[in-house]
């Protein structure tokens, strides 16, 4: 397993694009997505099954600590970024309001035409990783876990 990438950014959707950046290249070191054509090195394939999953779900959980855990207040969203061989963690702390995992309702029995329009960020993570668990604060932790 290699060092974790470390990154450090404000609590607010502002800054959502930043962070997600960093997680989906840290997503394509483990999925090897970057599948390179000879005459540009640059090229990358950003359709690999894994990297979307791996930022999809870290978005949702973005969302909800800048919605929600920093609602009426300030604060920072700590991330540690572990790519493994075979698997991707994801580590995050902020120091928001708490969050009762108890509260999330299971998902409703309808069509998806019929979804609620909110309310589905933590089942979206949990369907799209092996791992999701969180451990109220302060600070808050979360840790998301993908395997390839």
């Amino acid at each position: 397993m290699t060092a974790p990438i470390r990154l450090s950014v404000p609590g607010t959707l502002a800054y959502r694009a930043v962070a997600v950046r960093v997680v989906a290249e840290a997503a394509r070191l483990v999925s090897s997505s970057k599948r390179r054509e000879p005459d540009n090195p640059l090229t990358v394939d950003v359709t690999d099954p894994f990297d979307t999953a791996v930022v999809s779900a870290f978005m949702e959980i973005f969302n909800n600590i800048a919605l929600h855990a920093y609602s009426a207040a300030t604060g920072t969203i700590e991330l540690a970024i572990t790519p493994g061989e075979r698997q991707l963690t994801i580590e995050i702390a902020d120091t928001g309001a708490p969050f009762d995992m108890t509260t999330v309702t299971p998902l409703p029995d309808v069509t998806a035409d019929a979804l609620p329009e909110g309310g589905m960020g933590i089942h979206i993570a949990t369907a799209m990783l092996d791992e999701v668990s969180y451990q109220p604060g302060p600070p808050n932790r979360w840790r998301l876990l993908k395997r390839s």
